[in-house]
């Protein structure tokens, strides 16, 4: 009968191969003709193989081999819900054909009864091509973190033993794919390790993203180039359409390396060149690329026609071509590229259009709150919280309220308001309290407004979390922040526990100093005997009178922190003289460059006599201490008093 290749032919784009039939008493020649049909491989005639299997159930309609037989090669003839529908009949042909019905469900997109028959499988009962197929789903999905734990577990590490597996380059090219999603610089470690015979093209197309968001660009270009040369090598006896669509995706890889290294105008001659691409995912991401090229160019400005035309194109991509990622890509671009250049009335018109085509989605509510923000009016923070306040009382899905509600919490974060922005990452669910990102920002958070308590409960709870998980890597991490805190809360026997766990696990001297520190409060002893295990100390060059001379920990002098800041120098600066002290001020108010006004211009200028030599006569008669003040001193007759009215001064009225 017809068998899967379970632990060989396990890509979810692969035919399957018969194997040999168990002999049985039956018709000799239809054994002997089903026998050949199945030696010819992915070359059988599919339905001669059904016909005869349809023959033989004839006879038994409860033979297992006939029905497996027909099963697969309806698979292989690619009629995915017929196989669908013969499986399905039978509970215990859904319990042995797991992985073939998976693999239909995988094929027809029926992604909620293939994550259904994920759960119901017990893990005993999954093969290496059933493990193959749910990574992918979940790959699909935007899961990357679970695909590659499952990659590294199942087939990466010495446990999963791929040594032997003839699609070992494929699943290593998976593995570094859901890698660069999620984890950059893992996947260059990982590829780091492998030898020369472990590199495939899809290897190096897959990695070479990885090194250009790890701003490496220089060696994703060398890369990419290996890329296309083991493409060549490797497809050589494949069909030139094949070949051509292989190296259109390295092409895509090749353009975004050089857009991350500042290479704008040669990555926009690729993107451009693969517009009319026979591949409509190919054709999507490159518009995605010109659309990110466009809005890096002019960052304020209006998006032109054709960037709108780009964005539009690439949100109607056919289903299933783009990922999760690329998806949502193409949304944030599609929004920015309507919104951008408009103001008021204008944008929020455009805003509306939005929310009527999106429905549900959070993007462009994100997108406008985004630029009101950073090219709106000065109220635009609050009117970009008043957008977001608004989608979230509208009841949204669950995840798309996840994303807004962190969106708050990052403009909060950046105003410097840290009681708003705690009380929006705890609305998020205790599911994703729990994220080690989440809870590394909230801890923060509670730490600045002096909420150690809290702090501690938060980690405390994590912990709890991902040790039920399994999760020991997080679990360490998120115990050494816990240590921490509790030492800081005055909880030194059980920070000391939690350094000496960690102490014990990594064997990292910081978490020894911990223990020797929260242990000499309450235990001396047990504080000399890790003191003991501590490196010694470098003591060359050092005397007592320089350690006398160090700063205290806790002292002012210690935690001052110099300003290394650069000085603005002036365009026309002369090395050899220093810069004016006061090229900050207007000229006008510089010291050197005041002008005298008014009185004040000549007030210290000498005027008239400067002294000399005086006649008596004359300084007789400027003498005034001898002559009479008074008329009565001089005998002469008082004057008559005024009358009651008083006299009218004489002369022309002064005009106001």
């Amino acid at each position: 009968c017809l068998r899967a290749h379970r632990a060989a032919r396990t890509s979810p784009n692969a035919r399957w191969a018969p194997g040999e039939p168990r002999l049985r008493k039956m018709a000799s020649g239809n054994i002997e003709e089903l026998h050949k049909l199945t030696q010819e491989g992915d070359e059988a005639d599919l339905d001669r193989v059904i016909a005869i299997a349809d023959e033989l159930l004839k006879a038994d309609s409860k033979d297992a081999d006939m029905i497996n037989c027909k099963i697969v090669a309806t698979v292989m003839k690619e009629e995915y819900k017929k196989a669908i529908g013969m499986i399905v009949k039978d509970p215990a042909l859904v319990k042995s054909l797991a992985f073939e019905l998976l693999y239909c469900y995988y094929q027809t997109k029926d992604h909620a009864k293939a994550l259904a028959l994920i759960t119901d499988t017990p893990a005993r009962s999954k093969n290496k091509g059933f493990w193959h197929v749910e990574a992918q789903l979940l790959r699909r999905l935007g899961r990357n973190k679970e695909a590659a734990e499952i990659y590294e577990k199942q087939f990466i590490s010495k446990k999963g033993r791929m040594s032997n597996d003839e699609n070992a380059g494929e699943i290593r090219a998976n593995y570094i794919a859901c890698l660069s999603g999620t984890n950059p610089a893992k996947a260059i470690t990982y590829t780091g390790k492998l030898s020369e015979d472990e590199w495939a093209h899809g290897v190096a197309y897959n990695i070479a993203s990885s090194l250009a968001d790890s701003g490496n660009a220089e060696r994703a270009a060398e890369v990419v180039e290996m890329a296309e040369k083991l493409c060549k090598e490797e497809l050589k006896d494949e069909d030139e359409k094949e070949i051509t669509q292989e190296l259109e995706s390295i092409s895509l890889v090749k353009g975004y390396a050089l857009q991350k290294s500042d290479k704008g105008a040669d990555a926009e001659a690729i993107y451009r060149g693969l517009l009319e691409s026979s591949q409509p995912a190919v054709a999507a991401q490159a518009r995605i690329g010109l659309v990110s090229l466009e809005h890096a160019k002019a960052p304020k400005g209006a998006a032109n026609a054709a960037c709108v035309d780009w964005a539009k194109a690439a949100v109607n991509a056919p289903e299933g071509k783009l990922s999760e990622e690329q998806k949502r890509a193409a949304s944030v671009n599609f929004c920015l590229s309507t919104l951008k250049g408009k103001r008021g009335k204008e944008q929020a018109g455009a805003y509306s259009g939005l929310r009527k085509m999106m429905k549900a989605s959070p993007l462009p509510a994100m997108a406008y709150a985004s630029l009101l923000i950073t090219d709106g009016p000065k109220d635009g923070f609050q009117r970009a919280e008043e957008v977001l306040r608004t989608y979230l009382s509208e009841d949204p899905p669950k995840e798309a309220a996840v994303q807004v509600r962190v969106a708050l919490a990052t403009m909060f974060m950046s105003k410097r308001k840290a009681k708003d922005a705690v009380e929006e990452l705890q609305a998020l669910g205790a599911e994703h309290l729990t994220q080690p990102a989440v809870v590394g920002t909230l801890v923060r958070l509670l730490r600045k407004q002096g909420r150690i308590q809290e702090a501690a409960k938060c980690l405390d709870d994590a912990i709890a979390f991902w040790q039920s998980k399994g999760d020991k890597e997080v679990v360490a991490n998120l115990k050494a922040a816990g240590a921490d805190l509790k030492a800081k809360l005055g909880e030194h026997k059980e920070a000391a526990e939690a350094f000496e766990a960690m102490a014990k696990a990594t064997g990292e001297v910081k978490y020894l100093c911990g223990i020797v520190s929260s242990a000499s409060h309450f235990d001396v002893e047990l504080a000399e005997k890790y003191a003991k295990k501590l490196p010694a100390l470098d003591d060359e060059g050092l005397d007592a009178e320089t350690v006398e001379g160090l700063p205290d920990f806790d002292s002012k002098e210690a935690k001052k922190k110099k300003s290394k800041r650069k000085p603005r120098l002036p365009q026309d600066y002369d090395p050899n003289e220093p810069p004016d002290p006061e090229r900050w001020l207007p000229k006008w108010e510089r010291s050197y460059n005041r002008r005298s006004r008014g009185k004040r211009r000549n007030r210290n200028q000498m005027r008239g006599p400067q002294g000399g030599a005086v006649r008596a006569d004359l300084a007789a008669s400027l003498d005034k201490s001898a002559k009479p003040d008074s008329k009565e001193e001089k005998g002469l007759p008082p004057k008559a008093p005024a009358s009651g009215r008083k006299q009218k001064k004489g002369g022309r009225k002064k005009r106001r």
